[in-house]
């Protein structure tokens, strides 16, 4: 009996025994360190080994990471054996790799084990500014100059061994190295030098020179670069434009309604008749309402073409506004709040100009910036905005006998974004000024030149083909012709204005 029980446990352990393979992975992560780029390269090894009684097959390996690359087929490590994968690491530029190996079993979906790589690429890295010229078409006589930079943004010396040059005929375009020595030059790491592009036209014929750079980069041995030009007898700008036939325009006045505001108000609803005659005699498609510089809701109801009485009604609004309102001015903040989730959600058309025009005795104190304020339409509307001021002239204020104003800051600064028009709130002849603000809202008086520095004696203004050699003057300020009120040309005309620019900049 005891020797059955013996021979039966024996029978049981043999019965249990599995010989499974057991893989063995080492390192867990290989450091190639630093290699010189282009002449460097190294390789180092994965040892996967079987610590199991049981062949290991390993079905395929995945390798991750730029610059890094080893065999990929499968193999068998036997019982008690090892295998040694070679992975090799070979840097291009300036540049630091991180990348992994996954290794797969057979049936696996994910890896059994990932080991990691790193490793850096030491090199010169040339940085080329500007990577071409274009001079333009500059005036005959003129001679401009490009300045160009090599720099060298690597962490190895940077060599530049020659430049090459292929010019049209005749070479008036030249490079123009200076004081520096001659080829090669060192760049070290962080370090940059300069030349310059030199252009010495004598016809008007296009001129053309492009070069190429030899340096020590291993990435960009060879960089192409080009200038052109073309200089001309004159460089008379033309610019055409036509007179809007018809205006759409929905208009937000923002009043201050602070206790310094009363003469300003009353001048204001005194002189709404002449703001609303200027403005209707152009027949626009208009709607106005009014809010304060502390409230974002309408102060009455909306005016329009249905109106019956619309001067009156704007001269009544802006009666009804006080000056009983917060001592903070913010109407940029309130003008915001009534898009936002006040009622010019809904008042402003689909179609429509949105024309806002400020008036405070004293500087916003919002605390939404202007650049805030343009950010917001030009991203949640369609609709062109464009606002006006009649503010404290900046930057010391103003006074006109009774009439006293601090300096109009922030409602100044936003329509300076814009480069739309301000007028002193200070201004004894508000009858003029409102006429002002009704032409700028209905018509265009404002062309702006493509062009800086004009030769202003140049400059010629044709309205229907005939030459205009009044009501108008340059504006240096906004660069751009600007008519006087009461001379913007009428809808339907065609303007078009003719100026010479000045020097030999391009």
């Amino acid at each position: 009996m005891l020797l059955l029980l013996t021979l039966l446990a024996c029978a049981d352990y043999s019965m249990v025994e599995i010989k499974e393979p057991e893989i063995i992975i080492a390192p867990d992560t290989l450091d190639f360190g630093h290699l010189l780029s282009g002449f460097e390269s190294l390789e180092k090894e994965i040892t996967i080994a079987n610590g199991g009684t049981q062949d290991l097959i390993v079905d395929y390996l995945q390798i991750f990471g730029e610059n890094y690359s080893t065999e990929l087929e499968g193999f068998v490590v036997p019982a008690g054996g090892w295998h040694q994968i070679d992975v090799s690491y070979t840097p291009l530029t300036f540049e630091h790799n991180e990348g992994y190996v996954d290794i797969y079993l057979p049936g696996e979906n994910t890896p059994v084990d990932t080991v990691w790589l790193t490793g850096n690429g030491d090199a010169p890295l040339i940085n080329l500014n500007p990577l071409s010229v274009d001079f333009g078409t500059p005036l005959l006589g003129c001679q401009p100059s490009e300045e160009i930079t090599i720099q060298n943004d690597g962490n190895v010396d940077l060599s530049i061994s020659d430049i090459t040059l292929m010019s049209s005929v005749p070479q008036e375009l030249h490079l123009n190295y200076g004081s520096l020595p001659a080829f090669p030059w060192t760049i070290y790491p962080g370090h940059r030098i300069s030349f310059w592009m030199d252009y010495l036209p004598s016809d008007e014929l296009s001129d053309t020179l492009s070069f190429e750079i030899h340096s020590s980069d291993p990435h960009s041995p060879l960089i192409a670069s080009s200038a052109i030009g073309a200089a001309v007898l004159s460089n008379e700008i033309h610019h055409t434009w036509v007179q809007e036939e018809s205006v759409i325009v929905d208009i937000i006045w923002v009043i201050d309604n602070s206790g310094s505001m009363y003469g300003f108000q009353s001048l204001l609803s005194q002189n709404m008749t002449n703001f609303m005659n200027i403005f209707l005699s152009f027949a626009p498609d208009y709607q106005i309402v009014f809010i304060t510089t502390d409230n974002p809701t309408f102060v009455g109801p909306i005016i329009n073409s249905q109106s019956s009485d619309p001067s009156s009604m704007s001269s009544n609004q802006v009666s009804q506004i006080g000056t009983h309102g917060s001592a903070t001015e913010a109407g940029i903040t309130q003008l915001k709040a009534c898009f936002e989730w006040g009622q010019c959600s809904t008042f402003v058309r689909p179609d429509s100009k949105i024309v806002a025009i400020f008036m405070s005795d004293e500087a916003d104190h919002s605390i939404i910036t202007p650049t805030a304020l343009q950010n917001y339409f030009n991203q949640n509307w369609s609709n062109e905005f464009i606002p006006f001021a009649i503010i404290g002239d900046t930057p010391v204020g103003c006074n006109n006998v009774n009439l006293i104003a601090q300096a109009g800051w922030g409602y100044w600064d936003l329509v300076n974004l814009y480069s739309s028009s301000w007028w002193s709130i200070c201004d004894g002849d508000w009858g003029s000024q409102m006429e002002d603000v009704a032409v700028a809202l209905s018509i265009k008086s404002f062309f702006e030149f493509s062009e800086i520095d004009p030769v202003v004696d140049s400059i010629k203004v044709f309205i229907n083909g005939q030459e205009s050699f009044s009501g108008w003057s340059y504006d240096s300020l906004d660069n751009g012709v600007r008519f006087e009120p009461g001379e913007a040309p009428e809808p339907g005309d065609v303007v078009e204005i003719v100026y010479s620019v000045w020097g030999c900049s391009h």
